[in-house]
C-alpha cells in the first residue's frame, strides 16, 4: 500500500466555491467504473486502478475561484506505478470546453479517496501544463453511518526550494449553487430508485390481486363443503348452511344485462378520467421542462458573454 503524503494547513487567501455539478459528475464517474471493473462489488480504494481521475473546469477572478464543471481523464497505470495520462484526449476536451465556455479555464483535477498519495505528485506535475497551480479535489467514497458533512477535500501544492519536493496544503471551500443547478439537484433527488419499467401502481394491484385470490380460495372451500353435503359424505349443519345462504344472497348478481351495461359505463368513465389526468400531468411536465430549459439556456448565454 502506498504511503499517504503529509498535508499542512493552507495560508492561501483564495475564496473557493464548488458547484454541485462537480459532485454529481464524480459520483457518476465512480459508479460507472465500479460496475465496469467489479460488476457492482466494492472496489479496493488503495489501488490506483480503482481510482477515477478528471479535470476541474471553472472561472477565476482575482481571489475568487469557482469550480463549475468537470470531465473525465483517461489514464493507465504501469506495473512500476507510473501513470500514463492521455494528453491528446485531454487537450481535445479542453479545446471543446473552451469553445462553449470561453471564460472557463482548467483549475485542477479530481480523484476519489480521502488522502494525498505519492502518485499524485506526478499527476499534479502533468496537469501543470494547463494551469501553473492546479487544485486537487478528493471525493471520499466510503460514508460513515453518522457522517453529516460531504467527504470533499481540496488541496493545493507548492514546491520546496530546498529539496524540490512537493508539499500539500488543505484549502477551505464553500458549496455554491445557481438556479439552474438547483433544478438539476432537485430532479436528481426526486428520481425514482425503482426500475423504470415498474409502475408505482404495481403494489396496489398486487394487494388487490392477493385479496381476490384469498376470496376465491374461501369460496372454493364453501363450494366443496356444499358438494360433500349434497353427496352425503358430510352430515348437514343447518346453522352453517343458513350462514352460507345469507352470505350468497349478499353477493350481487353479475350475469344480468343491467350489470353489464353499468359495468361498461363505469369502465368508460374511469378510462376517460385516466386519460384526462395523464394529459394534464404530461402538460404540466412539459411546462416544467420548458421553464427549466429557459432558465438553463439564459444562464448559459450569460456565461458566454
Amino acid at each position: 500500500m502506498s504511503q499517504e503524503k503529509k498535508v499542512e494547513e493552507s495560508t492561501s487567501a483564495l475564496d473557493l466555491y464548488i458547484h454541485p455539478l462537480i459532485i454529481i459528475n464524480i459520483s457518476d464517474h465512480y459508479t460507472r467504473k465500479k460496475y465496469q471493473l467489479k460488476q457492482g462489488s466494492v472496489m479496493n480504494d488503495s489501488s490506483m486502478d480503482s481510482k477515477v481521475l478528471g479535470i476541474l473546469f471553472g472561472t477565476q477572478e482575482g481571489r475568487k475561484v469557482e469550480v463549475r464543471t468537470s470531465f473525465e481523464m483517461i489514464f493507465s497505470v504501469e506495473k512500476s506505478g507510473h501513470i500514463n495520462i492521455d494528453h491528446t484526449y485531454l487537450q481535445e476536451k479542453v479545446e471543446q470546453y473552451k469553445q462553449v465556455y470561453k471564460n472557463y479555464d482548467v483549475l485542477g483535477w479530481y480523484a476519489t479517496g480521502t488522502e494525498i498519495r505519492p502518485e499524485y505528485t506526478q499527476i499534479q506535475e502533468e496537469v501543470m501544463r494547463y494551469n501553473e497551480s492546479p487544485l486537487v479535489l478528493l471525493c471520499g467514497t466510503n460514508f460513515g453511518v453518522n457522517q453529516k458533512e460531504l467527504p470533499l477535500y481540496v488541496y493545493e501544492s507548492n514546491i520546496n526550494n530546498t529539496d524540490k519536493s512537493m508539499n500539500w496544503a488543505s484549502l477551505n471551500f464553500k458549496i455554491e449553487t445557481e438556479e439552474s443547478e438547483r433544478i438539476v439537484v432537485d430532479q436528481v433527488n426526486r428520481m425514482d430508485k425503482r426500475d423504470g419499467s415498474t409502475s408505482s401502481l404495481i403494489p396496489q394491484f398486487n394487494t388487490l390481486s392477493n385479496a381476490i385470490q384469498m376470496l376465491t380460495q374461501r369460496v372454493e372451500i364453501l363450494i366443496k363443503y356444499l358438494e360433500l353435503v349434497k353427496q352425503g359424505v358430510i352430515e348437514p349443519d343447518h346453522k352453517k348452511l343458513r350462514e352460507i345462504s345469507s352470505l350468497s344472497h349478499r353477493l350481487p348478481a353479475v350475469d344480468s344485462d343491467k350489470f353489464l351495461n353499468d359495468y361498461v359505463n363505469d369502465m368508460n368513465e374511469a378510462l376517460m378520467i385516466t386519460y384526462l389526468s395523464t394529459m394534464t400531468k404530461g402538460t404540466a411536465q412539459l411546462n416544467n421542462v420548458v421553464d427549466k430549459y429557459s432558465s438553463m439556456y439564459s444562464s448559459k448565454r450569460r456565461g458566454m458573454f
